[in-house]
């Protein structure tokens, strides 16, 4: 009898719960359990970032925001956190709000950069935040008491590049690596006879993009072609040009353009960190890319002309309508 009536009580209790979670989500679909609306940039700045941060104990008071602000939610990687950082400062200059970017990012690009003004959070942590007053887009902004929240992958190359020099500054490498960069190029040219030498950076990106590529554009990547038409070009318009390849595959670089006296596969015997290919790439002439964010930043970043993969609704197009020294090829 006793574990009869237990039984009739457990089945009960089960019943129960369901009743309770079918009420829940037909009834009050749009109820989130334990959701908490941020009350300070210092809790805001977590739902900006694509992983955890670790929460200060102790912040910077510095004054509040007087109107609205302007920051970015974080996504991708290097070059994409380039552009997000850049958006962010340039929209800035616009609207005349003051910019902030979270830790996520900032504290990642300050390894690489010495020269950013754009402060994290931490400045405005303890300052009220109001969620409402938001707006996702420079063109949604209406009054300076509005705040703007870019979302993650935003680019504004129409906004940032018309102020190219300050960003190509604010951009500013960090002494150890235009050290290291510069070693890179010198290394290549000592085993060369004694001229004055061009130095084009060619960046090769492959493994993850190529099935971005087909699923995105429905197009192949670039091929052997692309680059030695590049390649061709560069050699039309300059005297004694050497090609510094970096690439997340040099094996492939090194298969079709290993055996070019005037090539260097920079990252075929040491992998190096991004922050060191990108700093190649600016320490080059003239640029080489195919296609992505990283790429970009390194054309920028170097001057100079620019070859890159013709794709379609690609930001590079874009850039190229800005940088009248910019050219798509396929």
């Amino acid at each position: 009898m006793l574990n009869t009536n237990r039984n009739i009580l457990f089945k009960a209790t089960i019943l129960a719960l369901c009743v309770i979670s079918l009420v829940h989500v037909f009834l009050f679909p749009l109820y989130e359990v334990g959701s908490v609306s941020p009350r300070t940039y210092g809790d805001f700045e977590q739902s900006l970032c694509m992983n955890n941060i670790k929460k200060r104990k102790v912040w910077r008071l510095s004054r509040c925001p007087q109107d609205g602000i302007v920051t970015i939610m974080q996504g991708g990687r290097l070059g994409n956190q380039m552009w997000e950082y850049a958006s962010v400062w340039a929209v800035s200059r616009r609207t005349g709000l003051e910019p902030y970017v979270p830790r996520c990012i900032k504290l990642k690009l300050d390894q690489i950069f010495e020269q950013l003004t754009v402060p994290a959070f931490e400045e405005i942590a303890h300052c009220p935040v109001e969620i409402k007053t938001f707006v996702k887009s420079l063109e949604d902004w209406t009054f300076t008491n509005q705040s703007i929240i870019l979302p993650r992958y935003s680019l504004q190359p129409e906004l940032v590049l018309s102020w190219v020099q300050d960003i190509v500054q604010e951009f500013t490498l960090r002494k150890k690596l235009r050290e290291k960069s510069q070693q890179v190029l010198r290394t290549f040219a000592k085993n060369l006879p004694n001229k004055q030498y061009t130095f084009v950076g060619v960046h090769v990106r492959r493994t993850d993009y190529i099935g971005y590529l087909r699923r995105k554009h429905n197009i192949n990547p670039a091929n052997q072609s692309f680059y030695s038409n590049a390649m061709r070009h560069f050699k039309l318009r300059y005297p004694n040009p050497l090609f510094i390849f970096v690439s997340d595959d040099p094996t492939w670089c090194l298969k079709h353009f290993g055996h070019k006296e005037n090539v260097y596969i920079a990252s075929h015997k040491n992998k190096n960190t991004p922050a060191l290919d990108l700093a190649i790439l600016a320490a080059c002439n003239h640029t080489i890319y195919d296609y992505g964010t990283f790429g970009e930043w390194g054309a920028i970043l170097a001057g100079g002309e620019a070859v890159f993969y013709n794709v379609t609704r690609s930001s590079s197009r874009k850039i190229g309508e800005v940088m009248k020294n910019w050219y798509a090829m396929t």
